[in-house]
Formats: C-alpha cells, structure tokens, sequence
C-alpha cells in the first residue's frame, strides 16, 4: 500500500522538477527587469532602432500608445540556439508618422513594468568623412542630411559626436551638372552635385547665404560606388530621374558605400562612405 502511495507521488515530483527547468531552461534565478534607458529615437520609415532586454525573464509583451507613431517588435533568444549572448533578446522600433509615443514593456514573469518614450524623427542619412583636404568638411567629422522641407544638414565631429553640431541651421540640395565626353559621338553624361548653403546666423534679416558645390565622382577608377545614388534616393526622397531627365550615365561603379566628391577646377578631395549611424539624440525635432 505503502509502495502504491508514494510512487505517484514521486513521479509528480518529477514532474514538477522538469517544468522548472524549462521554465527557466536550465539558467541562473530571473533578475529584477529593468532598462538601462526610457527615451529613444528612431528615424521615419527607414531602419530601427533597438532595444536590449539584458536582464528579468526574457518573456515580455508590449503595449504601444500610439500604434499609428510607431511599431513594436520583440525578438526573444533561444538560449540554446543563441548560445554567447548576454541578452535576453531586443526590441525593434519602427518609426511610422512623426511624433512621440510611449511603449510600455512589461515582463510576463517577474510582473514587473518600464515605459519607454519614443521619439520618431525626420528621416535622416549620415557621410562619413574619412579623408579630406576641404576646410567645411574636414576628415574626422559626419554630415548628417536630413529629408525634411528645410533641407537641413548637421555636421559633427565623429570624435565628439554628442556635444554640439559644428555647422548647423543650414541647407543643402542635390543638382546635376552635364559632362561631355570625348569621342567620335560625345555624349553628355549627368554629373550629381551636392550643394551646401551656409547661411550667417550673425545677421538673421538677410537671406544671402554663402554655399559650396561638390561633385559626386560616379566614373572613373577611384569613383563612388553607384548604390550611393540609391541610397540617397531611399532616404532623402532625392528623384534622380527628375533631375537628368532623358540623360544617359555610364556604367555602374563596383558595390560598395563609398562617396567620393569633388570640387571641379580645385584639388579638393573628400572620401567618405555613407551611413545609417545615428544622429546625437535631441538634436532633430
């Protein structure tokens, strides 16, 4: 009778034994959930930014406020699959509109809670300027474009990124120039240029602004690469058709990121890459 009682018991046990150990699939005790920050960023409909759940049980649900701002999407790591992870998994940001809206991350196990303000910006893209000789954009800083009606454009130094931009409140567009090559049959080839205007915030009545052409260097051996004209095409609306109408461009450069510009009848270089690197947080409306 004895024997009859306590085997059920025992295999209960077991049983319970084994749930946890799935529960918690064979790890350390849960951690208090916590974030490390309640305030992001991310730019309007392209890329996202990300979240990092570092600690609590890794099974969370989110709630966002305003579902038309922005989207939410967790992805949890199998502790088994995604060995070498310190993370219990992350959360993509989608921006959808321009605004703000709260997300609220909740962890399923520990029941405990973090709400999180999240800001979506204009959409924005980054140069990297690695090597040059021109005295507006030095090597060492980024120019960030920005896809909004002002056309607004941020320079910061990469080695002091999150103090104030170096130039800011200005404009720039993007233009065509046609080049004639040589030959029996010369063919006129479309030319981008990138046109910074600096205005001078010391006399805000005049609307003067002194500016700087650069060529994007699309043909020859050290020259962009041609995806450069698709990227800035994604992110800052740029309508390269529109602006070469009917004209006829060479063959494409090898695939990379690279930007090389140029300023005809100068010895001015620039040689950069293009980059979805992140804008200083506070500086976009």
């Amino acid at each position: 009778m004895f024997n009859k009682l306590i085997n059920p018991i025992l295999f209960i046990m077991c049983l319970f034994a084994t749930a946890c150990s799935d529960d918690n699939n064979g790890n350390e005790p849960i951690t208090p959930f916590s974030l490390d920050k309640t305030y992001y960023e991310v730019r309007l409909e392209r890329g996202a930014a990300s979240i990092s759940i570092t600690n609590g049980s890794g099974d969370i649900s989110l709630a966002i406020e305003d579902k038309n701002i922005l989207d939410a999407i967790y992805v949890k790591y199998d502790s088994n699959r995604d060995k070498g992870y310190d993370q219990k998994g992350h959360i993509n940001l989608y921006g959808l509109q321009k605004g703000s809206s709260t997300l609220t991350i909740t962890d399923n196990v520990t029941k405990e809670k973090e709400t999180v303000e999240v800001k979506v910006t204009d959409c924005y893209l980054a140069y990297v300027i690695n090597d040059s000789n021109h005295p507006v954009l030095p090597a060492g800083t980024t120019l960030f474009l920005v896809n909004n009606q002002a056309q607004d454009y941020y320079l910061f130094d990469q080695d002091n990124i999150y103090n104030k931009p170096i130039l800011k409140d200005n404009s720039y567009e993007f233009f065509i120039t046609l080049d004639a090559g040589t030959g029996a049959a010369p063919t006129n080839y479309a030319i981008p240029n990138l046109r910074l205007y600096m205005h001078n915030p010391a006399d805000a009545g005049t609307t003067a602004a002194e500016f700087y052409d650069f060529e994007i260097e699309m043909y020859g051996e050290n020259a962009s690469s041609s995806y450069v004209l698709q990227v800035i095409q994604a992110y800052l609306g740029v309508d390269w058709e529109e602006l070469t109408g009917n004209v006829l461009t060479k063959s494409p450069a090898p695939v990379d990121m690279t930007m090389i510009m140029t300023v005809p009848d100068t010895d001015y270089r620039i040689r950069g890459v293009l980059s979805t690197v992140t804008i200083p947080e506070h500086t976009l409306d």
